[in-house]
């Protein structure tokens, strides 16, 4: 039938998609990851299976079904540092519970109370995810390393929502099996199969788009990257004017102050190489609250805090690309990345080059003119203090 490998489909992309978001925010699959992962593949092909063949034990399928949001919130929370050994042991108990009591109730015969409990299990697991992903102001989030925290807030919206979606196709299931006679089922759970899988395709092969201008384009470090606390006469043609103040008020440095403390702790500090670098950090660093941070760089440097920190690590990787022989592979976790993935990324944003072919170019033409675009940006820009 159409609607059997559906599920298979699904199981394996979402195992691609787990793994990948675990490797981008970290240098190896944690085993909770790995577990999860089979769980969702496993639970795919017993739907298959049964809405192909219908040769399964209801019980099996429930028990199934009432984990996997919890395993996944577990996994989620873990990922983003949040999870101990108590959260783990309180959602395990969570599991034996639920599961203890779905066979209850189908000993008991009550298959309503399997629904209402499946039903209330995905919405709250998949609501309380969906606020940690949509709540970008959280505390603990600041204090996650910058590399991990939109990865993160990525996850745990997703996860939220698909969630959500898979309480609401219980809620038409159970609704169809009690009116319709179950006459409807079947579609329902392969068109919900159908949009999970082209989400997750569209997750997996989606093109990100973060970090680059309004027109597309990489936006060259010029534009980030001041000379000895100095702005370039770009920044000062495209900065904003800043809102107008009273005298009387008293608000702390203005977000001119805060950019200037913050490029002075990036160039003289070198904050940008600790890799597990947060707002948190930063902020206590120069003796700002982090909202005040956030808001500096996002309004004078039109970027967000990641974008800004990786723009020194750039610049610092063309230094060392051009004045040394260290491989790619070291200049990765030496200019505080966690990922060759994110560098490569973030290298093409600002520089429009991938790191061999800035190799090859800085070898060829040692001394590029004002002109020569993007390359010759970065280099006019660059502060000359980056020694270590």
């Amino acid at each position: 039938m159409l609607l059997f490998p559906l599920p298979f489909l699904t199981g394996f992309f979402l195992i691609l998609v787990m793994i990948r978001l675990a490797l981008s925010i970290g240098r190896s699959v944690p085993p909770l990851v790995l577990i999860t992962a089979g769980f969702y593949a496993l639970q795919s092909i017993l739907l298959g299976i049964h809405w192909g063949f219908h040769s399964l034990p209801p019980i099996l399928l429930a028990s199934f079904s009432n984990v996997l949001p919890m395993l996944t919130w577990l996994t989620l929370n873990e990922l983003s540092g949040r999870s101990g050994r108590g959260q783990q042991l309180a959602v395990l108990a969570a599991i034996v519970l639920v599961v203890g009591a779905v066979i209850t109730c189908f000993q008991a015969d009550l298959s309503h109370a399997v629904d209402v409990i499946e039903i209330s299990v995905y919405a709250l697991c998949g609501a309380h995810l969906l606020w940690l992903g949509w709540a970008r102001k959280l505390e603990w989030n600041e204090m996650r390393p910058l590399d991990l925290a939109l990865p993160t807030q990525r996850a745990f919206f997703l996860a939220g929502m698909l969630l959500l979606l898979s309480a609401g196709v219980d809620v038409m299931v159970a609704v169809d099996i009690r009116i319709n006679d179950s006459r409807m089922s079947s579609a329902v759970v392969g068109y919900a199969n159908l949009a999970l899988l082209i989400i997750l395709i569209t997750l997996f092969f989606r093109f990100d788009g973060a970090g680059r201008d309004p027109a597309g384009d990489p936006a060259p470090l010029r534009a980030s990257l001041p000379s000895h606390g100095q702005a370039t006469m770009q920044q000062v043609a495209t900065r904003p004017a800043p809102p107008p103040v009273p005298p009387s008020a008293d608000l702390g440095p203005s977000p001119e102050e805060i950019l200037d403390r913050l490029d002075a702790a990036m160039r003289e500090d070198h904050l940008y190489r600790n890799e597990s670098l947060s707002l948190s950090q930063i902020a206590r660093h120069i003796k700002v609250p982090s909202r005040q941070v956030s808001g500096a760089v996002n309004s004078l440097r039109a970027m967000n805090v990641p974008q800004y920190v990786n723009t020194f690590r750039i610049h610092d990787a063309c230094r060392m690309l051009e004045e040394t022989e260290t491989p790619v592979t070291e200049i990765v976790f030496a200019v505080g990345f966690t990922t060759k993935s994110n560098f490569n990324r973030e290298f093409q944003r600002v520089t429009g080059l991938n790191p061999s072919g800035w190799r090859a170019r800085s070898r060829s033409a040692p001394a590029p003119s004002p002109g020569g675009g993007r390359g010759a940006a970065l280099l006019q820009a660059a502060p000359a203090d980056h020694g270590a």
